[in-house]
């Protein structure tokens, strides 16, 4: 019977214990006070030491295996975060990403380190060597290190009065440094003002933004804000009406122009990216006739990529091997330009299993990468979103900012056949996803392995490829 009981008990435990792995992770304030109700959320995540430590993986709840919820600190600052064992394949979760927040404290997005031990497959020299370390540090086990949260500065913004204003316009403030979807972190106490008293304590550049429901805005100048730790900063500013852009795409491109977009992207005048000062993004439809119009956009250094069907923006100056947009000055008044084209490329992919079999509902994708600023990159076109969109929505958030391009990717019909119908000629690697089947792993410069195919497109015309898979648990990706 006894033992029946302890079976039964061990059973339960099993049953009931978590499926993923979970980090105890604390929030503190500068003293060492635990902080009740601070929500944190699990944004991306890296890898264990080697090879593939350096990179940043966004959260796929799809790939990742489990949901990705919203966690809320205790009385005493704790919280559980569940997070996925693998970043991917069979290589495991080192540190996670998060963004955490409270209404009485700086936000953040720190970096965790959650799992120190050398992943499965270690040599027996590694593990010994963290081990020894282990010893002589006192920290057999490991855990993380608390989050500490800043109480931040006050900052207090009015515009001066104009009777151009619209009576429903919204007032807005974008401050460098802060990316931020907590509604708690702006109040409006009275028309014509906005404040924070969650402001970092560091250096800012601010601009104010003015919405009305018809989508017109008004900008102030971006200034600098030298911040400091309760105490209050006061900023009276005159707002200016936005501008707007104007354009054809190139002759080039036969008329009537089908599925073409137009992705503007504003820096303050002068800016270094890598602060991540106030900046504005808008995108807009190409007409049939090749026109496009954007509004409203503030003034600063425009860069400006376009697609349509059949043709890519021709390259603005840059160091890699990346989509670059064409760059202009806007300044207080419309402009109208000239996008240069080029043709891309269709790509005709054939897939198979290792006996040459036609595989059905394998998706297949490129990634052709446009670089912002010579700071940040991200899928082209995936990024038509208006940053008045991402501001007035309620509650505000960044879902607006990543979207399907369908232009490259495409799945495989019964015969094996995945078109991708619009890639910029200078891609040439693909990848799959496929719940049973992959593309064989191959090794990288960098010591790792990854699941890509080669190949070369040529512009305005048909390309062909075929890729071979094999099943997805006959060599998983691992560290070692």
């Amino acid at each position: 019977a006894a033992v029946a009981f302890a079976a039964v008990g061990l059973w339960g435990l099993i049953a009931t214990a978590p499926k993923h792995p979970v980090a105890l992770i604390q929030v503190v304030d500068a003293s060492s006070k635990p902080i009740a109700g601070a929500a944190i959320r699990l944004e991306g995540l890296r890898t264990k030491r080697g090879p593939y430590v350096s990179g940043w993986y966004s959260w796929r709840t799809n790939l990742n295996g489990m949901p990705n919820p919203l966690v809320t600190t205790d009385r005493e600052g704790y919280a559980r975060v569940p997070y996925p064992k693998f970043v991917f394949e069979r290589i495991e979760t080192g540190t996670l990403c998060l963004s955490v927040n409270h209404p009485d404290f700086v936000p953040d997005r720190p970096e965790s380190i959650v799992a120190t031990a050398p992943p499965a497959g270690a040599p027996w020299r590694v593990r010994w060597d963290d081990l020894w370390n282990r010893i002589l540090r006192k920290t057999l086990l490991a855990q993380p290190d608390p989050i500490v949260l800043q109480r931040g500065a006050i900052l207090k913004i009015s515009v001066r009065p104009d009777a151009a204003i619209s009576t429903n316009a919204r007032l807005f403030a974008q401050v460098s440094g802060l990316e931020s979807e907590d509604t708690n972190y702006w109040i409006r106490p009275e028309p014509g003002v906005i404040v924070t008293r969650r402001l970092s304590t560091r250096l800012h550049t601010v601009r104010a933004v003015q919405l009305d429901s018809e989508g017109s805005a008004r900008f102030s100048d971006v200034i600098p804000i030298s911040a400091v730790t309760g105490q209050t900063n006061e900023r009276v500013v005159k707002l200016k009406r936005g501008v707007t852009i104007r354009g054809q795409l190139d002759g080039m491109v036969p008329r009537p122009v089908k599925h073409g977009r137009v992705v503007a992207h504003v820096w303050p005048r002068g800016a270094n990216p890598q602060d991540n000062p106030p900046q504005w993004h808008g995108w807009a439809a190409v007409r049939e006739d090749g026109s496009f119009s954007i509004d409203p956009l503030p003034a600063g250094d425009l860069e400006i990529v376009a697609l349509c069907d059949g043709f890519v923006s021709t390259n603005g100056p840059g160091q890699f091997q990346m989509r670059y947009p064409q760059k202009h000055s806007l300044g207080t008044n419309d402009i109208t330009l000239a996008i240069g084209m080029e043709p891309t490329a269709r790509l005709e992919v054939r897939v198979t299993d290792e006996k040459g079999h036609p595989l059905k509902d394998v998706r297949v994708m490129t990634w052709p990468n446009v670089r912002y600023g010579e700071w940040w990159a991200t899928i082209l076109m995936s990024d038509c979103y208006n940053t008045s969109e991402v501001l007035m929505a309620d509650p505000p958030r960044n879902s607006f900012r990543r979207r399907e391009v369908l232009d490259f990717q495409g799945v495989s019909d019964s015969a094996g056949l995945a078109i991708l119908p619009n890639v910029p000629a200078n891609v040439n690697e693909l990848a799959v996803e496929h719940p049973h089947f992959a593309l064989p792993a191959v090794g990288t410069a960098a010591n790792g392995k990854r699941r890509e195919a080669n190949f070369t497109l040529i512009a305005g015309q048909t390309n062909r490829v075929s890729v071979h898979l094999e099943p997805s648990e006959r060599s998983s990706i691992t560290h070692y």
